[in-house]
């Protein structure tokens, strides 16, 4: 027996030596099939090896039955002997193998079915564990929710073809994150140096974060990014502020981002901006460097010539921060299952937030929200369009067919590009992200990125008093994303006040979470000083640097673009027209509205009163001015029309068949009637802007619309006045120029005429 023993078991250390001996063997010579078996082989090695090696210490009888199970582990080592017997085979004949390789796939289907649901009890009965991310926390992910967010995720018994054809995709993403165990250590994606990394793992002292809340001002100073243009590089302690460094990295991987980013980015740059380059234009490749840093943005000149841009961008960013998040966490996973009952206690592992979602982006319409799931889809598998779960839902409800398109009839330029698509302002949707999978409508605990309008956010928010709230899930956004914020102006401000006063706040309840995996500054509720925040707009406005400035907090600093000096829409005005600016004597921005009222009554509106000045359109930024307006009217008894936002049709047809007729002298008319309308109003003899629009180009449009091609008369006596306040300096400049404005804000004058048109 003793003589069997040791036959045995020098065989058994044959056998380790001879594996150690085993060639490297190239994984491209062979077939699906096989490299699942060489995967599989791998792995019954490793697990084999560690058992054998204490069976050598155990008693005879131990080490007996021990020897039994070698053995038969032995035989499950057939299938690797018999691959690499054939190895020479393949590796001598590469082209025939290729081809018998497509056949063998086809003819072994069923059987690699049978072996991917064999692996399906490890991947999770929830959508998250799909993901791979959050692995040990799959009950935080998967767990019951509000049944406000239960209503983003219906029965999705209608998209059981998008379903199917997933299964083959989850199936590769399932062999993938094996492989991402595997090669833990030889990839080391996350490098030391990688800005998310630098940011994200770096734990701030106390006596900093109390410095940070107690600062009132910041520092500043002009720095030059190439193919951007200047900004105002700020930050609140000199100890945090961080060496700018913008250098045009033209290879993607240097700057530490996801291999498969890089591999798609070039046709997807080609395809959803009309980039011709294999790379990033100076711009994106400035941008995204800034981006990359995870410092705050302030872009305001967000145009529809570089939206797209400035999309792909951001959308390249989040991707990249979610995968490097979840690849993070997978390996976490790995080193604590390795581990075991050895775990250090002192070891942590913290990788997560007290919730899942990682990127919010607030969006003005379902158009941008489809846009952006475009740019992912591209990004992560453009040649692949199987790995989208919820497919055909999401373009059901996110686009538009031919019956529904709307005629707009003759519009300016920028309404069709602005107003293209579904411009329904009432959605919000999460999504989950893995590396071949893309899933729609996923639950928001369970979702990495969350699209939503801000409308689509506080209806599930609520507000305080409501039985049914939730907000929890905006407790761990790291990055915010705000899109075309001027847009959401013509919206409802209110609302993403509303979104930026519920982020970080302390959760209702726990969702499952495992508090051992979660980030320190998070269980501190440090999470404002850690999240970065782009925004992006096409005009300033004051309302949107404020919260710039009010509710960005991010430690690493901020960086707000200049926008370069104007000339002004007025240069763009055709008719031959006069012009007075008046300047408001207001000192305090609250009073604002009661100096411009009175101002109004008192001094604007008897010069119109005259018989000569009738025909006059009052021109409206602001809602509330405009209901004051109105009251007014009323309450005096002044014969008038007005058309506003939410005027029917029928209303606004009247109106303007009256005005133009004469039959009444005054039209009250808002802005955001004509942002979202841009009709053109006949009869105008006089217009008087009550406040400077949001908008420059509006400016210019109304007041060549004094002009009528069609009228045979021509009118002489046609007037423009405008009411501005020295805090209307931003809007003043894009109207009149940089130049002029400055001018005006400063001059001892309160009052100043231009004169456009040919003899202007």
């Amino acid at each position: 027996m003793n003589e069997n023993l040791r036959s045995e078991s020098s065989s058994f250390k044959m056998g380790r030596h001879e594996k150690r001996k085993r060639r490297t063997i190239d994984l491209n010579f062979l077939s699906k099939k096989h490299r699942k078996i060489y995967r599989d082989d791998g792995r019954k090695k490793s697990l084999g090896n560690r058992e054998q090696e204490s069976v050598i210490q155990e008693d005879k009888i131990q080490e007996k039955e021990r020897t039994e199970s070698s053995s038969s582990s032995d035989d499950e080592v057939n299938p690797y002997q018999q691959l690499i017997a054939t190895l020479d085979t393949a590796q001598s004949h590469q082209d025939s193998e290729e081809e018998s390789d497509s056949d063998n796939d086809a003819k072994s289907g069923d059987d690699s079915d049978k072996e991917i649901n064999d692996d399906k009890e490890e991947e999770s009965n929830s959508n998250s564990d799909v993901e791979g991310d959050n692995v040990d926390t799959s009950k935080h992910n998967a767990g019951d929710e509000d049944d406000a967010v239960d209503d983003e995720e219906d029965n999705d018994s209608n998209d059981d073809s998008d379903n199917d054809e997933l299964d083959s995709d989850e199936s590769d993403d399932i062999t993938e994150v094996v492989a991402d165990f595997d090669d833990d250590e030889l990839d080391n994606t996350l490098q030391e140096s990688d800005p998310f990394i630098v940011h994200f793992e770096r734990d701030l002292e106390e006596k900093v974060v109390e410095e940070l809340a107690g600062c009132k001002s910041c520092h500043k100073e002009v720095i030059k990014v190439p193919g951007v243009g200047q900004a105002f590089y700020k930050w609140s302690i000199d100890q945090l502020k961080q060496k700018i460094s913008h250098r045009k990295e033209k290879d993607l991987a240097n700057l530490h981002v996801k291999e498969s980013l890089v591999t798609n980015l070039p046709a997807a740059n080609r395809k959803m901006c009309n980039v011709k380059s294999d790379q990033l234009t100076a711009f994106q490749g400035s941008l995204f460097s800034i981006i990359n840093n995870y410092q705050d943005v302030f872009y305001s000149e967000r145009s529809h010539d570089n939206g797209e841009e400035i999309r792909l961008v951001y959308c390249l960013h989040a991707l990249n921060h979610v995968l490097k998040t979840r690849k993070r966490v997978i390996s976490h996973n790995t080193k604590i299952k390795q581990k075991g009952e050895n775990l250090d206690n002192d070891e942590d592992y913290r990788d997560q937030g007290l919730t899942r979602p990682k990127v919010l982006m607030i969006l003005p319409f379902r158009e941008s929200a489809k846009r952006v799931v475009d740019m992912f889809i591209q990004l992560l598998n453009p040649t692949d369009q199987g790995f989208v779960a919820n497919k055909k839902r999401f373009y059901k409800e996110y686009g538009l067919s031919e019956e529904e398109e709307p005629k707009k009839g003759y519009k300016p330029e920028d309404f069709e590009a602005t107003f293209a698509g579904s411009i329904d302002d009432h959605f919000r949707i999460g999504i989950g992200v893995a590396k071949k999978t893309l899933k729609l409508y996923t639950k928001f605990y369970s979702a990495d990125i969350i699209l939503a309008s801000p409308l689509g956010l506080r209806t599930l928010i609520g507000s305080e008093g409501d039985k049914e709230r939730d907000y929890d899930f905006l407790n761990s956004i790291e990055v915010l994303i705000i899109d075309q914020a001027d847009i959401l102006m013509m919206q409802n401000w209110d609302h993403v006040l509303h979104i930026m006063q519920h982020l970080h706040l302390q959760p209702q309840e726990s969702h499952g979470v495992d508090f051992s995996r979660v980030r320190m500054w998070t269980l501190n509720g440090w999470g404002k000083y850690y999240r970065q925040s782009l925004i992006f707009r096409s005009v300033p406005v004051p309302e949107i640097s404020a919260l710039f400035n009010k509710h960005c907090h991010n430690f690493a600093g901020k960086n707000e673009f200049i926008r370069p000096p104007s000339t002004g829409t007025i240069c763009q005005i055709t008719a031959q027209l006069p012009q007075v600016f008046h300047r408001l004597d207001s000192t305090v921005y609250s009073k604002i509205p009661d100096d411009r009222f009175d101002f109004f009554i008192k001094k604007v509106l008897p010069h119109h009163s005259d018989a000569g000045m009738s025909q006059t359109l009052i021109f409206v930024p602001s809602y509330f001015d405009f209901v004051r307006l109105r009251n007014y009217f009323r309450r005096e008894e002044i014969n008038f029309v007005q058309i506003c936002e939410y005027s029917k049709d029928k209303t606004v047809n009247t109106a303007r068949n009256l005005f133009y007729h004469k039959k009444v002298p005054y039209l009250l008319y808002t802005e955001r009637f004509h942002f979202y309308k841009r009709v053109r109003l006949r009869g105008i003899r006089h217009i008087v802007f009550y406040g400077l629009p949001q908008y420059p180009n509006l400016y210019s449009e109304m007041c060549n619309m004094l002009h009528d091609a069609k009228s045979k008369h021509r009118v002489d006596n046609q007037t423009c006045t405008v009411i501005y306040a020295k805090f209307d300096a931003q809007k003043l400049a894009e109207v009149v120029g940089t130049e002029r404005a400055g001018k005006m804000i400063h001059s001892q004058k309160s009052v100043h005429m231009f004169v456009t048109g040919e003899n202007g």
